[in-house]
């Protein structure tokens, strides 16, 4: 598999873990809630809140996993565009001294 692929490949099993998270950590604290319900013999109580807390828990985590990509875009956009700035503005100069250069003096 080439360099690329693999990074490919990776990113998008990296981008894709949002959806195991909202499943899995509920299905697995319902089922320690359910457990600890039938050691204790309190049936819903202990699952219920349990699984609440792991959907809860994984929103959050899902919502804060976007929203540090999106900020590390926004800075990497920001820093693309100071670069293109740079660039313009060098361009812009060696146009200048370029053409100054070619004008006949009188």
């Amino acid at each position: 598999m080439k360099p690329s692929e693999q990074r490919d490949l990776h990113s998008a099993l990296w981008r894709s873990h949002g959806g195991f998270d909202l499943v899995l950590a509920p299905v697995l604290l319902a089922m320690v809630g359910l457990w600890l319900d039938t050691q204790f013999g309190i049936r819903p109580v202990l699952t219920l809140t349990l699984l609440v807390l792991g959907a809860v828990g994984a929103t959050l985590k899902v919502y804060y996993d976007w929203r540090r990509g999106m900020d590390a875009a926004l800075a990497q956009a920001q820093q693309a565009r100071a670069e293109a700035a740079h660039l313009r503005a060098q361009t812009q100069s060696l146009m200048d001294e370029r053409n100054r250069d070619r004008v006949p003096s009188s």
